[in-house]
């Protein structure tokens, strides 16, 4: 039973589906809701879409085990191939004038992923579940407290789920839950209040 609710867990709390979740309720502070749909879609192909076929791509290659890329020599490529399409991202939404939250959003998570890239290859694997949830967190303090707070337990049970299946130490859950909410309290108090 545990086996299969850590599990749950992870799936439902997987870090992509976080991004387009946070990336919408931070938007929607700013923008009407039909704007904070148009630009989550935007943003959804480069969060999402490319990260997701190069990890599926790779996985019917048998480059790359599964799609929490759990061995961290795998990592190298698909860090590399989320930081080219983060800056793709930032550099299209600068030139058709996005709304200045999604870029500056956008370039708060190309830091991170330089950041989680060095700590992954020189100190340890980080935990991209726990880097996603300390996020959605931080960048949603300032605008939804409340849900801000109920991400925060559930980077418990996140956290949990990570070491109860053996995905990661607590080292790598801690430093990628530390370095993620570091990185998103700047953005949330430097663009959101």
């Amino acid at each position: 039973m545990k086996q299969k609710t850590a599990k749950y867990i992870s799936v439902i709390l997987f870090p992509y589906n976080l991004a387009i979740v946070t990336t919408f309720m931070v938007l929607r502070l700013m923008l009407p809701l039909q704007d904070s749909i148009y630009w989550t879609l935007f943003a959804f192909f480069f969060l999402v879409l490319i990260p997701s076929c190069y990890v599926i791509v790779q996985i019917m290659r048998k480059k790359i085990t599964n799609m929490s890329v759990e061995v961290r020599s795998q990592r190298k490529q698909v860090y590399t191939v989320g930081m080219f399409s983060l800056m793709a991202a930032c550099g299209l939404f600068y030139a058709i004038e996005a709304p200045k939250v999604l870029l500056s959003s956008f370039v708060f998570l190309l830091l991170l992923c330089v950041l989680a890239f060095a700590v992954n290859f020189v100190v340890h694997k980080t935990s991209a579940h726990m880097m996603g949830i300390g996020l959605t967190f931080s960048f949603l303090l300032q605008g939804y407290p409340t849900i801000a707070y109920f991400a925060l337990g559930f980077a418990v049970l996140v956290a949990w789920s990570r070491y109860y299946l053996h995905k990661h130490t607590l080292p790598e859950i801690i430093s990628g839950f530390a370095m993620s909410v570091g990185t998103g309290l700047i953005f949330s108090f430097y663009y959101l209040v």
